[in-house]
C-alpha cells in the first residue's frame, strides 16, 4: 500500500478536516478518517471491528459504544489541520490582493491607452456621402 503525506488519510487519499474527515487513531496507532474507518468496519457477534488496511490488526469496540465514541483523534494531525487552515486562509488573501493588484494595474493601462484608441477611432472616421447613407 501506498504511504500518503501526512495530511491525508491513506485509504481515500483525501486531506483530513475538521469536520468531516477527522483522523482517528486505531489501537494499531495507524490514522485514517473517520468515514473510511466506518465503511471498512465490520460488525462481528455485536462488536465493531476494524481491520487496519496498513497492518491487519483488528481494533474491536464494544456495543455500547459507536465508532467515534471509542476511537481518538490523532492531536498530533488535528493540530496540523488548524495550521494548515490558517496557512490556506494566508494563501487565499494573498491572492485576492495580487487579483486586485492586477486588476487595478490593467485598468490604469487600459486609461493610459484609452486616448490612443480614441485618436485612432476619429482618424478612421469618415464623411459619408448621400450614396452610403442607407
Amino acid at each position: 500500500m501506498v504511504l500518503c503525506e501526512d495530511g491525508e488519510c491513506s485509504v481515500c487519499l483525501l486531506p483530513y478536516s475538521r469536520m468531516d474527515r477527522i483522523p482517528r487513531l486505531l489501537h494499531c496507532r495507524h490514522t485514517f478518517c473517520q468515514p473510511c474507518l466506518e465503511t471498512i468496519s465490520r460488525l462481528r457477534s455485536g462488536h465493531l471491528a476494524v481491520s487496519c488496511p496498513l497492518c491487519r490488526r483488528v481494533t474491536c469496540i464494544g456495543p455500547e459504544r459507536s465508532l467515534q465514541e471509542a476511537l481518538w483523534v490523532d492531536l498530533e494531525l488535528w493540530e496540523r489541520i488548524q495550521e494548515a487552515a490558517v496557512v490556506e486562509e494566508e494563501e487565499e488573501k494573498e491572492e485576492e490582493e495580487d487579483g486586485q493588484k492586477r486588476r487595478a494595474t490593467v485598468q490604469r493601462m487600459e486609461a493610459k491607452q484609452q486616448p490612443a484608441l480614441q485618436a485612432e477611432e476619429m482618424k478612421s472616421w469618415r464623411r459619408l456621402s448621400t450614396d452610403d447613407v442607407f
